[in-house]
């Protein structure tokens, strides 16, 4: 059975999701991990963890809303940690993509964050665009804070950017942005210890081919299994189990 690490359920484009959640056996999905990118969302994605046995909850402020962050914002996720279903801290991290970018306020809220993640004792998802060598500078200075593992999401840097997290521990997680013509994280793939590496769909985004285009969905993180079964030259089979192990491993809370 597969794990989707990483979907937003939480989209308006699910409607609340229960479609996705009642035919999870039927698409062969164990476990999804529903995250949050501001306080709302972090708090619906526990909300409908609470309420549904096979769904878990990440909760924390995208770099991309830390300028929006309320005063109160560190208070609120610091209640939604306590819930036995939130399994970890995220998505956070720093994105330097769009030129308007607030980039003392993603600093910011990343490392009040941080100071969150050594409280609560979580492993934290990091989301990192365009912004590596920052980002590799202050989660050195914080290297403490990070205590119960990260993962590294929807990862788009280089392989030696992929081997130095890797060598700290982190989980290095796929999208299906894996399957595009133009990826080139085949090489990445192939030199990652496989106990290394997670799949998501990050869904409602970056649907994989052959859906390309279309809304995402957690059912869909199988290609990136397979992608990975077909880099690495083994069976979709042993990859599904592999993430899955490692799943398990990366958010504990989850067993």
């Amino acid at each position: 059975m597969l794990i989707d690490t990483h979907a937003h359920l939480t989209d308006v484009k699910y409607g609340g999701a229960r479609e996705i959640i009642d035919n999870m056996q039927a698409d062969g999905l164990e476990r999804i991990i529903a995250v949050g990118f501001n306080e709302f969302t972090s708090a619906y994605s526990v909300k409908i963890a609470e309420e549904n046995e096979k769904i878990f909850a990440a909760v924390g402020v995208h770099p991309s809303d830390a300028a929006t962050a309320g005063q109160g914002y560190l208070g609120a996720l610091s209640d939604l940690c306590d819930s036995d279903k939130c399994v970890a801290i995220g998505e956070i991290g720093l994105d330097y993509h769009y030129e308007d970018t607030d980039k003392r306020a993603q600093h910011r809220v990343l490392c009040e964050q941080l100071e969150l993640v050594r409280e609560k004792k979580l492993p934290a998802i990091f989301h990192v665009r365009d912004a590596y060598g920052d980002f590799y500078d202050i989660i050195s200075k914080h290297r403490d804070c990070v205590t119960a593992g990260a993962v590294m999401h929807c990862f788009s840097g280089s392989k030696e950017t992929a081997l130095v997290y890797a060598d700290m521990g982190f989980y290095i997680s796929f999208s299906g942005s894996i399957t595009f013509k133009n990826s080139k994280a085949g090489e990445i793939i192939s030199a990652l210890p496989l106990e290394r590496i997670l799949i998501e769909t990050d869904c409602p985004y970056l649907a994989p081919v052959p859906h390309r285009g279309e809304i995402n969905y957690p059912k869909y993180v199988r290609f990136q299994a397979e992608k990975i079964a077909e880099i690495r030259g083994v069976s979709v089979e042993e990859i599904i189990k592999i993430t899955r192990d490692n799943a398990y491993r990366a958010f504990a809370k989850m067993k």
